[in-house]
């Protein structure tokens, strides 16, 4: 054999660890699942699956005893630990919309309970839109009992939640900044129980929609709004901001457009299946070509590696060539650790370096929307 058994859940581990996962919870699983006699799609998904539900009832135990006894710091770690036993879950690429269907239910549950412990508020909001009702969260830096927050905005693409946008989110709040994390059409809530597809028309009225929730939003402050979005979000991001000249910074984080984007290179997965054909509009990538159109002079910062074997070099270039205004760009050096010949991921290269790059992304942003910051 020429690659691991567990090289074919790179993608997943990344995006798992991205999010929080302990990396050794996700070792002791990877281990199990290195155990598995004969390959088989079915079995590394199995294990996968049932390894980390028996964390998070574990886990979910261990919430419900600190919670009994009064110790909320403790009951809110082992909530967030939950939650991110059934986000690893998620990640799954499985072909069975029904299941997957049950598994994010699970994990919208579980974050639901994990927020309830957190100190600052977050508040569930359903944003209207020629497309649909898009369910959202906005995290508050504080208890959000205040007006006139800075604001920004975050997207990400296929496959991704709301739930998972809280990484974006925290780094910000900590930095006095209200943050909107928004099932974008053809993830999370959006796609699986509003049946919100991925397509450019349900994009362009989602990006309409939830700039007219900050307008009217008593606590966001719509003139002192910023975009930030990751991998297919970091296009989003993009052309929210050429949407909106009031936009005062933009930041794409390995940013993927897929009209730019190298054809060949995309997983079969992504293009074809099940799972795949329920998130996408019928001529999704024709009508994608719309993040392509126009300018913005808001400030920008990119981030990107030359490691990404979906946007080129000259692809993230034609990008950060779009921007009119002040403009950086963040070039990752560093080679991706999870990642083999056969499961090299757009994700990879720039997720890796997730954990220092949030900081610089954070204070580009805060030092446009918060004075002397």
């Amino acid at each position: 054999m020429k690659w691991a058994i567990r090289d074919l859940l790179n993608p997943v581990v990344t995006r798992s660890m991205l999010f929080g996962s302990d990396p050794f919870d996700v070792e002791s699983i990877l281990k199990k699942v290195d155990a598995i006699k004969v390959m088989s799609g079915k079995q590394i998904q199995a294990v996968w699956l049932g390894e980390w539900e028996e964390k998070a009832k574990r886990y979910s135990e261990l919430c419900d005893k600190a919670e009994a006894a009064g110790n909320k710091i403790s009951a809110r770690a082992y909530a967030k630990m939950v939650t991110e036993c059934r986000y690893a879950c998620f990640m799954i690429n499985i072909e069975d919309v029904e299941n997957k269907r049950e598994i994010y239910s699970r994990l919208e549950e579980s974050y639901k309970r994990y927020i309830s412990f957190c100190k600052n508020k977050v508040e569930y909001a359903e944003i209207e839109t020629k497309a649909g009702k898009i369910p959202a969260y906005i995290h508050y830096p504080d208890s959000g009992r205040k007006t006139g927050y800075p604001t920004v905005i975050t997207y990400s693409g296929i496959g991704s939640c709301k739930e998972e946008l809280e990484m974006l989110a925290a780094p910000l709040n900590e930095r006095g900044i209200a943050v909107i994390t928004p099932d974008m059409p053809g993830a999370g809530a959006a796609i699986i129980h509003n049946n919100i597809k991925c397509g450019g028309k349900q994009l362009e009225a989602a990006f309409d929609g939830i700039y007219k929730f900050v307008k009217a939003h008593k606590k966001l402050d719509e003139k002192n709004i910023a975009n930030f979005g990751l991998c297919m979000g970091g296009g989003y991001a993009f052309r929210a901001t050429v949407k909106n000249p009031k936009v005062k910074a933009c930041v794409s984080l390995f940013p993927l457009l897929m009209n730019f984007a190298d054809q060949s290179s995309i997983p079969v997965w992504m293009k074809r299946g099940k799972w795949s054909s329920y998130q996408y509009c019928e001529d999704y990538l024709e009508s994608m070509r719309v993040l392509e159109e126009g300018t913005h002079s808001a400030d920008f910062l990119m981030a990107y590696s030359d490691d990404d074997n979906w946007m080129s070099h000259d692809a993230s270039q034609r990008l950060l060539d779009k921007a009119t205004g002040y403009k950086e760009s963040i070039h990752i050096e560093d080679k991706p650790a999870y990642v083999s010949e056969e499961t090299i991921m757009h994700a990879m290269p720039v997720g890796e370096q997730y954990h220092w790059v949030k900081h610089e992304a954070a204070d580009f942003i805060a030092a446009r929307l918060i004075s002397n910051s």
